[in-house]
Parts: C-alpha cells; sequence; structure tokens
C-alpha cells in the first residue's frame, strides 16, 4: 500500500479478499468499489447511466458492506456493472451514485461476487489513511 489511494486483489480460499486505501473514507470506499468489480469484469464500456440509492449504515464497517452488496444488487436486479462510485455519508445513511455499464457491453475475466461475508471485513482509519478490507464469495 505505498500509493495515496489505489486497491488490490488478494487470492483466498474459494473467494477472492479485496484491499483498499485512500485518504478519505468516500475515496476508499470507491477503491473498494473498484477492486470488487475488477476482480471479475473489464469495464471499458462507458457508463450509460446513473444508479442512485440510500442505503441504512452508521459504522465504518456496515457501510462498507452496504456499498458493496447495492453493487452486487445493481449487478442482479439490473444487469449493471458500476463504473465507478459517488458516496455522501451521514451519520445512520449513505447516499450513493453509480455509474453504471450494461452487463452486455462488459467482459467479464472472473467470478461474478455473490455475497460480502461477514468475517473478514473492516474498514478503519490508521497511518494516516482509510483502509478497507472484504472477503467477496465467488
Amino acid at each position: 500500500m505505498t500509493s495515496e489511494r489505489g486497491h488490490r486483489i488478494v487470492p483466498h480460499t474459494a473467494d477472492i479478499r479485496i484491499e483498499a486505501w485512500a485518504p478519505t473514507r468516500e475515496a476508499c470506499l470507491a477503491e473498494a468499489v473498484a477492486a470488487m468489480v475488477g476482480s471479475f469484469a473489464d469495464i471499458r464500456a462507458q457508463p450509460e447511466r446513473s444508479v442512485s440509492a440510500e442505503l441504512a449504515a452508521d459504522t465504518d464497517d456496515d457501510r462498507l458492506v452496504a456499498v458493496l452488496d447495492q453493487v452486487i444488487y445493481v449487478l442482479d436486479t439490473e444487469n449493471a456493472v458500476a463504473a465507478g462510485l459517488t458516496v455522501d455519508i451521514g451519520s445512520r445513511m449513505l447516499r450513493v451514485v453509480m455509474p453504471v455499464a450494461d452487463l452486455e457491453g462488459v467482459e467479464i475475466i472472473g467470478a461474478v461476487p455473490k455475497a460480502v461475508a461477514l468475517s473478514g471485513l473492516s474498514m478503519d482509519h490508521r497511518d494516516g489513511r482509510w483502509c478497507a478490507a472484504a472477503i467477496i464469495d465467488v
């Protein structure tokens, strides 16, 4: 984790583990989304539209789960892949806006995520930046 912001995908037994870091909480959540999407899709297609949602979450771990679950929900219900994330964090709610590309215009390069595991989940501020980690069931 040498750059100011970024993400990586780490092999994990039968699943994937994503790690993300950034100087702000919002940017860290966006990097976590980029990591999860990058694990299964080559998203070179231009987003055609945006999807927004208000999600209940009052802890940082809850915020991470809520955002990643929303990406999976949009994939399952709208056949669309997140191409980014803008988030506004309130005390008990998140407002997220995701530009999305339709699934048929996206190259699938890995196992599609099914759920976010609650074990191994973390999002916290340390060493001057926000860090997040999650195990994704595929």
